[in-house]
């Protein structure tokens, strides 16, 4: 009789479902469909979305207000599961326990993390417990009971496909606007040019001076392009009193045989020197 009801109790509680796993506010468990993740108060990520994974996992995109994304996050995971994440900078994993976890870096501060745990949700109906003999029936031979395995945790490899299929549904982030260095010396709208005589061309526009250097006498060279590319010509003009920071208007000429007005498609103004 003994015997029978140690086998009864072993049988019944081996059909409990165990507890959901706590994740971040969140019951991690099979077929959750719980997404209120709360980000740790101090943590320098920051979640911009989340949603539901294979077995009721989870599927988050992670961002970083400074540093390494990867870094805060192998931070996070490692408080959960007490032990740092395996793999390289841009990919990391944990396994063991009843907690799984992907983390893939998908851009320069994203990363999409992906985890799951093998537990039943609380009120999931358990599995039927195997019929076993009435406790008065007569003495069977003990027969050692095989205790039903739980359901596996998802393997990385298929969360891993959850990240990647997550990161390819997400904007990828902005890049950053490429820094244009400013010119030393910028020609402020467009360069008027008008003809004098057969030889001289009258030129005339607004010169600014980026620089550090203020110049008693600054010098320019001013060329006039076909609308094939080709040069036409090209002669120096002078700025006198150019400050530091400044803008100044300027008119000059130059010399240019065969000028045409409407043959002119580019003109340009180069800094030559000065004193």
């Amino acid at each position: 009789m003994k015997t029978a009801t140690t086998v009864v109790l072993s049988l019944f509680l081996a059909a409990l479902p165990a507890h959901a796993v706590d994740f971040l506010g969140v019951e991690l468990c099979k077929g959750s469909t719980d997404t209120a993740v709360d980000v740790p108060l101090g943590s320098s990520l920051i979640l911009e979305s989340v949603e539901i994974g294979d077995h009721g996992g989870l599927v988050m995109l992670l961002s970083a207000r400074s540093g390494k994304v990867m870094d805060h996050v192998d931070d996070l995971m490692t408080g959960l599961t007490g032990a740092r994440g395996e793999g390289d900078g841009d990919s990391l994993e944990w396994t063991g326990g009843r907690l799984t976890g992907v983390a893939q870096k998908v851009a320069k501060k994203y990363a999409a993390l992906a985890v799951a745990s093998s537990d039943e949700c609380p009120g999931t109906e358990p599995a039927p417990a195997a019929a076993t003999a009435p406790v008065d029936a007569p003495p069977q031979p003990e027969v050692e009971q095989a205790t039903p395995s739980p359901d596996p945790v998802p393997v990385p490899a298929a969360a891993a496909a959850v990240v990647a299929a997550a990161a390819s549904n997400q904007p990828s982030a902005e890049p950053e606007p490429a820094v244009v260095a400013e010119p030393d010396f910028e020609l402020v709208g467009a360069l008027s040019h008008e003809a004098a005589d057969r030889t001289w061309v009258d030129v005339m526009g607004v010169v600014t001076n980026h620089t550090d250097t203020g110049y008693k006498l600054a010098t320019f060279d001013v060329s006039f392009f076909a609308t094939s590319g080709e040069l036409t010509c090209v002669d120096t003009i002078s700025v006198s009193v150019l400050k530091s920071g400044q803008e100044r208007a300027f008119r000059d000429a130059i010399r240019c045989p065969g000028y045409v007005h409407d043959e002119v498609a580019e003109t340009r103004l180069q800094f030559a020197g000065g004193f």
